[in-house]
């Protein structure tokens, strides 16, 4: 049976793992799931149609499914919050279920959501992801895997975060920030390659070589972005990094962030 604190509220519904820990003056909602070995440190909200996996830590006064902060939510509608394994909440981190009915805030495993972060309503966030402090990703944004958002970052809603990117602190974006990229600013641009972060996670010296290219061609010859897009596919070998950055600005929405030029507003 979880051990549960005489102070916590479980209501009748929720389904705990046995090894699950719920601290003092917690509350779990009657449609809550939460698997092995999640620790509820203390005072955490976990509420809505939310699943959690399996060795996640969840710290105080973190807030975790509720309804959307949109007023498109229909009173009544079942949505969904679905966290993966071994991630870590911290204090006062938010991470809000979907707006229409039957849809989904997901997030993946092994991410830190550091205090007062939030993800909104129908987000996507992958694996190994960071959130610093005050980090926040509106609705229907994406954050991919061992993308780092700094403290205070702003992401607009609908907006992507690229793989291995890493957005500087006190940053805001209305545009999708690349794979393997430093952004920085307000509606800024990119700085140069997350190269630290690259080497970090094991990229060889020829990929992190191909990837600076990348980033002369589309952010240093002050080409168009087709224009640098197509260059880039004449020029560099068709290497899973050239691909996965041109499907990347393929697929985007919103446009991808350019070079910050003084003055300017992207």
């Amino acid at each position: 049976m979880a051990k549960i604190h005489p102070s916590s509220v479980v209501m009748e519904g929720a389904v705990l793992d046995d090894s699950v820990e719920v601290g003092p003056l917690c509350y779990v909602g009657p449609h809550v799931k939460i698997g092995g070995g999640t620790r509820l440190i203390a005072h955490c909200c976990i509420d809505g149609h939310t699943t959690i996996g399996e060795n996640n830590t969840i710290h105080p006064f973190a807030s975790l499914g509720q309804p959307a902060q949109d007023h498109a939510v229909e009173p009544g509608a079942v949505t969904y919050l679905k966290v993966g394994n071994n991630n870590i909440f911290r204090e006062c981190c938010t991470m809000h279920t979907g707006t229409k009915p039957e849809t989904e805030t997901v997030i993946g495993d092994n991410n830190m959501f550091m205090a007062c972060s939030h993800v909104a309503h129908n987000c996507r966030i992958g694996n190994n992801v960071i959130f610093v402090n005050n980090a926040c990703v509106a609705g229907y944004g994406q954050v991919f895997d061992n993308a780092i958002l700094s403290g205070g970052v702003m992401v607009h809603q609908f907006c992507r975060v690229g793989r291995f990117a890493i957005i500087s602190g006190v940053s805001a974006f209305s545009k999708d920030v690349p794979p393997f990229m430093m952004a920085e600013g307000r509606n800024g641009g990119v700085k140069m390659i997350n190269k630290v972060g690259l080497q970090r996670a094991g990229f060889d010296a020829e990929t992190i070589t191909v990837i600076k290219h990348i980033f002369r061609i589309y952010y240093r010859e002050g080409l168009i972005p087709t224009n640098a897009i197509a260059k880039i596919k004449a020029e560099l070998p068709d290497v899973p990094a050239v691909r996965e950055f041109l499907d990347f600005c393929a697929t985007s929405q919103r446009g991808v962030v350019t070079t910050p030029t003084a003055g300017h507003r992207d």
